[in-house]
């Protein structure tokens, strides 16, 4: 799904720009989400191929969905074409963020990547955890996108949120219920004042 590459492509340039000090700059942030896009260039249903249609329908007669733009081969193509042109060069990091993010998110899916193409054009690389638009998917995808808001909220992550990422989810839901930094704990007891003496009645015989 084109939202789920693009909230993850976004965050994950995020957190990296956040982690390393990097100054936010819309263009790159906008290059990690284009990259994010990019290797559905080859679907011409898909978000990318729709903008980009005469090159996605020729991309995809050719190679098919899940082909040469889901490859090793296809990451090494566009930093080379990238870093050829000076005037994009300072594009190149977010968009190849962006681009793996959209292929570590589909190797988790059970139909895989062909990342050795053409090498292994039939063999996929898989780890399938996650199904496309099922449950899992959504998810993952909502966790993510809490982990982005609330850094962006908070005007950048702390460092223990950037040392232990997925922790940051928990962190902001905590601080938007307002539970941060407090325990809840049992009521105080009351202590036991002494019997007054003087009021104590003798015992009768």
């Amino acid at each position: 799904m084109a939202s789920s590459h693009i909230i993850v492509g976004g965050a994950t340039w995020f957190y990296l720009s956040s982690r390393y000090g990097v100054e936010f700059d819309l263009v790159a942030f906008g290059a990690a989400i284009v990259g994010a896009l990019a290797p559905d260039i080859d679907h011409p249903k898909s978000t990318m191929g729709q903008m980009m249609r005469p090159l996605s329908l020729a991309v995809s007669g050719i190679f098919g969905h899940r082909g040469i733009t889901h490859s090793v081969l296809a990451i090494a193509g566009c930093v080379w074409l990238l870093h050829e042109h000076a005037a994009y060069s300072r594009l190149l990091v977010p968009f190849i963020v962006g681009y793996l993010t959209h292929l570590a998110g589909d190797l988790l899916t059970p139909a895989g990547l062909p990342l050795l193409w053409p090498i292994k054009r039939r063999r996929n690389f898989a780890l399938p955890i996650l199904k496309t638009g099922g449950f899992s998917e959504q998810l993952a995808v909502t966790l993510m996108a809490g982990w982005m808001i609330s850094g962006l909220f908070a005007g950048g992550w702390p460092e223990a949120a950037l040392n232990r990422p997925w922790q940051t989810v928990v962190a902001a839901a905590q601080t938007y219920l307002g539970e941060a930094g407090t325990e809840k704990s049992a009521p105080p007891v009351p202590d036991r004042k002494p019997p007054d003496k003087a009021k104590a009645r003798p015992l009768k015989g």
